[in-house]
């Protein structure tokens, strides 16, 4: 065979052999088998899934997930603009218009009032929790308290801001002190003829994390009368009932207490009115 032959022979085998694997590649494939085709059905599931549970969680996070990666909010707004008294106002309606308060108004021998409603204007800004605390994304509204006509047990509801945290979405368990100390202190001061005392002792136990911006339920019990010392407890709870801590305190009655008569306390408590004329009664000893 001559060289120009043998080359053309060559080319041919060539071409064939290209065709040949083009074709292969082009052909149609045998389906998978039903074993493989569920392994690739699952895998497309799997990957369809975690975008869409990814997106679901960002938009509704569960509580868990706020704790180790919270959503930061922006700063409160001054309480005089426009947005800081629609905030306010809004917080208000929601309280008024919460169940729990529409049952307590609704039992006999419950009387209803509003601390740091009337706090003198000229004394506000050195006071913690009626002047510094208080705003939108703060203590936004003074609570509503309920208490018992011979002021054995209180319950008072509270708004806690964003703006109260500890861990950002959490409260700080030093806020939820300052609120049992002036619940706790409600309860035992009604129970001392000049309302005046102070702290003496403070214990508190706390069950669970507290989240922000949520209303919260303390309920306030005489547990002692004797002397000048009260004892009190108390339990702070979610509206959903979930117990966030519980606390018990002792107050003492200073022995000035009687030159301070005048301070204005019994106006901060939300005491009730005494008809005209008539004499405070001394509290009943448990």
């Amino acid at each position: 065979m001559s060289s120009r032959l043998a080359s053309a022979v060559r080319s041919v085998r060539q071409f064939s052999t290209t065709f040949s694997r083009r074709a292969e590649a082009v052909a149609p494939t045998a389906p998978p088998p039903a074993r493989a085709r569920g392994r690739w059905g699952l895998g497309v599931a799997v990957a369809l899934a975690v975008p869409v549970a990814y997106v679901a969680g960002a938009v509704n996070p569960p509580t868990i997930a706020l704790m180790f990666s919270p959503r930061y909010s922006p700063p409160p707004p001054d309480r005089e603009s426009k947005i800081g008294k629609e905030i306010t106002a809004e917080v208000e309606r929601e309280l008024q218009e919460l169940a729990l308060v529409a049952e307590m108004r609704t039992l006999s021998e419950w009387y209803e009032s509003r601390p740091y409603e009337k706090y003198d204007p000229n004394k506000v800004h050195n006071s913690l929790t009626a002047g510094s605390l208080r705003g939108p994304g703060k203590l936004a509204v003074p609570p509503i308290a309920f208490a018992k006509e011979n002021e054995t047990e209180g319950v008072i509801v509270a708004h806690l801001g964003r703006s109260l945290c500890g861990h950002d979405g959490i409260i700080h368990g030093g806020l939820l002190a300052t609120v049992f100390d002036e619940t706790l202190a409600r309860n035992a001061l009604m129970n001392i003829p000049t309302h005046i005392g102070v702290t003496a002792n403070l214990n508190i136990n706390y069950r669970s994390p507290c989240m922000a911006d949520q209303f919260v339920v303390v309920r306030t019990k005489l547990e002692q009368k004797k002397g000048r010392k009260v004892v009190v407890s108390g339990t702070m709870d979610t509206l959903d009932g979930e117990r966030i801590a519980d606390a018990t305190a002792i107050f003492v009655e200073p022995k000035w207490a009687q030159f301070l008569q005048s301070s204005g306390v019994t106006d901060t408590l939300g005491a009730p009115t005494q008809p005209e004329g008539e004499m405070e009664m001394e509290p009943r000893e448990l």
